[in-house]
Formats: C-alpha cells, sequence, structure tokens
C-alpha cells in the first residue's frame, strides 16, 4: 500500500511540475501522421493488444500506433509498472511496443528513465486514476460512436474535463479524433 501511495504522490508531483512548465496545459501530443495508412497492414488492433499487454502487465494508461526507429509500424502499449499494482518498489513506466503485422504480436518492455517519457507517463497515469474506465473500454465505446480502425488513445482534457483521446480512421480513409468522458 505504501509504494502505491508514493507512486500516486510522485505521479501528481511530476504532472504539476509538468503543468506549472507547460503554462497549465497537458503534454501535447498527436498521433504519427505517417503510421496511419500502414493501419490496414495491423493484424491485431489497438484494443487486443491493450488487453494482452494489461493481462501480462496490469493497467494500461496509453496505446498508439506509431512507426518505429527504421519506420516500420510498430503498436506501442504503456502499462502501469509492478510497483503501482504490488508493494514492489515502483520504478517507472514501461512501453510494452513490437510490430502489430505478424502474429502472434511479440511486443517487447522498455522501462522509461527520461524526463519526457516520466512527464507524459505522469499525466496519463493521472487522468486515469480518476478514470471510471478502462483504456480498452474508452477505445470500444469511441468505436461503437464511429466504427473504423483505432489508432491512438491518449488520456488528455476536452476542455476543462478528463477525457481519453482516441484517433479513428474510417472506411473512407478520413481520421476522425473523439474524446470519451472518464468521470
Amino acid at each position: 500500500m505504501r509504494a502505491i501511495i508514493t507512486a500516486f504522490v510522485l505521479s501528481l508531483a511530476t504532472l504539476a511540475v509538468a503543468l506549472s512548465s507547460a503554462h497549465a496545459s497537458p503534454p501535447q501530443r498527436t498521433p504519427d501522421a505517417k503510421a496511419v495508412p500502414l493501419l490496414g497492414t495491423a493484424k491485431i488492433s489497438l484494443v487486443q493488444g491493450i488487453k494482452e499487454v494489461q493481462a501480462k502487465y496490469g493497467p494500461v494508461i496509453e496505446a498508439k500506433f506509431e512507426l518505429d526507429d527504421s519506420g516500420a509500424l510498430s503498436l506501442s502499449v504503456y502499462p502501469v509498472t509492478k510497483g503501482l499494482r504490488t508493494n514492489a518498489e515502483f520504478n517507472g513506466f514501461e512501453e510494452a511496443a513490437g510490430s502489430p503485422t505478424a502474429l502472434p504480436w511479440k511486443p517487447s518492455i522498455e522501462v522509461f528513465k527520461d524526463q519526457e517519457h516520466l512527464t507524459r507517463s505522469s499525466f496519463d497515469l493521472t487522468i486515469m486514476q480518476l478514470s471510471k474506465i478502462s483504456l480498452a473500454t474508452a477505445v470500444k465505446r469511441a468505436l461503437a460512436r464511429q466504427p473504423g480502425i483505432a489508432y491512438w488513445a491518449v488520456p488528455t482534457f476536452n476542455g476543462k474535463k478528463p477525457a481519453i483521446g482516441i484517433y479513428i480512421r474510417s472506411s473512407d480513409g478520413k481520421s476522425h479524433h473523439l474524446f470519451i468522458p472518464v468521470t
């Protein structure tokens, strides 16, 4: 329990520093536009990736399709580390990433230690701790409103209200940005 409280306080402190240095706005992020044309090559959906990572590593705070360092399509899913799920010491935030073009999907795990990833992950964690729904549920709700391929699910604000921003490519190739409330 102490590790959970420590991690929560750490995430709030990191978020406060990030927001104060960013003029009280969340980290600005947008989908990787170069990944969108490659979405049709994925053999695993965003929801499936979230569910697989969640089953193995715990709650997920962000998920997205993007290009990896070699320019290939990658599915990146961000679970909460063991320190937040157990009484183990909190050791950072993780990313499970790998090619979604082959089954089974075999993501590798990386633990973040740099300020940029820690700031974004702290923000995501804080929003998801306020949430009454999981990331997978938010994506399913967005897909019920706008059919297509979900490719980006990131905690954010819709005005002043916490939400999960979801991007979906519809069958006509257009991208749609939906906000799913978390409370």
